[in-house]
């Protein structure tokens, strides 16, 4: 059994394997002092009644073991807005490149033109590999968000990227959500993430949804610095 790290990364296979580009949210930590931002903007090319999406995603390295976060996003239908501080903080890594991280979401979502608190605890795993065609990684994250208004709801996401050796990376995401009042959904995602000059990067993409055949694009923005 590999033996569990706790404190200092083993981050030399971390880092290299996964060259800290995950996206969004994931179970590594961000390295001290470094810093990701990124904006996507999701729209529908197909009548359902999803609508498109716009989101801002910020991750900053407070040590070597904290992120600090924030997670936001707005609907061009109903205008509806969420914004998220988080933390997030791993609880163990191992030398075979395991790590399992917990997070905590405090802010707050407008429905309606009503304000409500949200807490939103979550937990993910990932593990970066080695394969044929380059470094890879794996991650599966969860959330449970809690509102003010007495609705909550469930997420876990599944992620599999590959980085390219021209620095830019593929990957693939399936996204299940559980709302309360309302229907459960399961999405596959891909996107290719395109290196454009010195941590500035495009990512392009697309979504199906199976449960209601509702269809994304996806143009996004990241950056690391």
């Amino acid at each position: 059994m590999a033996e569990v790290r706790r404190g200092v990364l083993p981050g030399a296979l971390g880092l290299l394997v996964i060259s800290a580009m995950q996206a969004g949210a994931a179970a590594w930590p961000r390295a001290e002092g470094q810093s990701f931002l990124s904006y996507s903007y999701q729209f529908q090319i197909n009548e359902t009644t999803d609508r498109n999406y716009s989101s801002l995603y910020y991750e900053h390295g407070v040590t070597d073991r904290l992120t600090f976060g924030i997670d936001a996003g707005r609907s061009d239908g109903s205008g509806d807005l969420t914004g998220l501080f988080f933390l997030r903080n791993p609880l163990l890594s191992t030398d075979a490149g395991t790590w399992i991280s917990a997070e905590l979401g405090v802010g707050a979502i407008e429905i309606e033109d009503e304000i409500y608190g949200v807490l939103r605890p979550g937990l993910s795993w990932g593990r970066g590999f080695e394969t044929g065609l380059g470094s890879a990684w794996a991650g599966v994250e969860s959330s449970y968000a809690f509102r003010g208004d007495g609705s909550e709801e469930g997420k876990i996401d599944a992620t599999v990227g590959l980085n390219h050796a021209s620095g830019s990376l593929s990957l693939v995401q399936l996204q299940y959500a559980a709302p309360t009042g309302g229907d459960d959904s399961l999405s596959i995602a891909p996107s290719h993430v395109i290196d454009l000059d010195r941590g500035l990067f495009l990512e392009l993409g697309g979504a199906y949804k199976f449960t209601n055949e509702a269809t994304s694009l996806k143009i996004g923005l990241w950056s690391e610095f």
